[in-house]
């Protein structure tokens, strides 16, 4: 597999539209700069305008999530949050204050289209840093259940992030979150694991043959979001970054759960712990940039 000359043929041979047509790929049709029919920004407006949205603007930073990281009531006990039931989502939105900052902790659906949507949604409401927390697979066994994972790049085997970048084999984080996510991790003396994060939209079409390929580019996890966000962030000129813990095994010749005694226990004091370095990590932009109260 050489997904590397595929693309580059793609992204850089003469002719290029031609032969995107005549290979009949309709997701590499046009260019991330071409005008978009509407935006988040107009669906936003209609949400508010017939009662569903009672919120004009958000908090500058978030916590972005899934209902699976069920951290909601240690946020109401620890932090005295409030909730919104966003439009569109099954589970509440919690605002709240971390030492003087007003943050919002955001939960959206699996998968890359509809995470994408919910952040060009919060982009739309005047977030600007967003820091992803959730479970992935893994690809290297030594990784333990519930180590933590900083992904510092993302392949791109999803169909959302070429609608806001150009084909390429990676997208990037934001290096000044991805460099405070560090920084209080170090600072706490909290283990923790860097490398590539594969992001794929077809989660019953993990193929040996695309594990093993990534594996060689560096990926240690699989996930279905980080690569879509981290490009539709550059695209907004916003930043987002990514703290994962590691979960089931998707091995060399077979998939393992690896579901532990006291299983639910230990998932959620490790989406405390991510929560809390997540929320160390904002805070430490808030501080620099002046403690801003949108």
């Amino acid at each position: 597999m050489n997904m590397s000359n595929s693309l580059t043929a793609i992204k850089d041979g003469s002719g290029r539209m031609s032969r995107m047509r005549r290979c009949e790929i309709p997701l590499l049709y046009g260019k991330p700069s071409d005008r978009s029919i509407t935006d988040a920004k107009n669906w936003t407006t209609h949400l508010r305008k017939v009662g569903r949205l009672k919120i004009s603007r958000l908090p500058r930073y978030c916590v972005l999530s899934f209902p699976y990281i069920d951290v909601g009531t240690y946020l109401l006990d620890s932090y005295g949050a409030r909730e919104l039931k966003a439009s569109g989502e099954k589970t509440p939105w919690y605002f709240f204050e971390h030492q003087g900052m007003s943050v919002v902790f955001a939960q959206t659906g699996m998968g890359a289209p509809r995470a994408g949507a919910t952040l060009e949604e919060l982009f739309a409401l005047r977030v600007r840093y967003v820091i992803l927390v959730g479970g992935v697979g893994v690809l290297d066994s030594e990784l333990a259940r519930w180590t933590i994972l900083v992904p510092t790049q993302a392949i791109r085997d999803e169909g959302t992030s070429y609608h806001y970048q150009t084909p390429s084999i990676y997208s990037f984080p934001s290096p000044k979150l991805l460099r405070s996510i560090r920084q209080v991790l170090e600072r706490d003396g909290k283990r923790f694991v860097e490398g590539v994060v594969w992001t794929t939209d077809a989660v019953y079409r993990e193929t040996l043959e695309k594990r093993d390929e990534f594996a060689r580019k560096g990926a240690i996890c699989v996930d279905m979001e980080a690569s879509a966000l981290f490009s539709i962030a550059r695209y907004r000129r916003r930043h987002v970054a990514a703290l994962f813990y590691a979960g089931d095994y998707v091995g060399e010749d077979r998939w393992d759960l690896r579901v532990e005694k006291d299983h639910e226990e230990k998932k959620r004091e490790t989406a405390e712990k991510l929560l809390n370095v997540s929320l160390d990590a904002l805070h430490s932009i808030w501080l620099k940039e002046g403690n801003p109260s949108t």
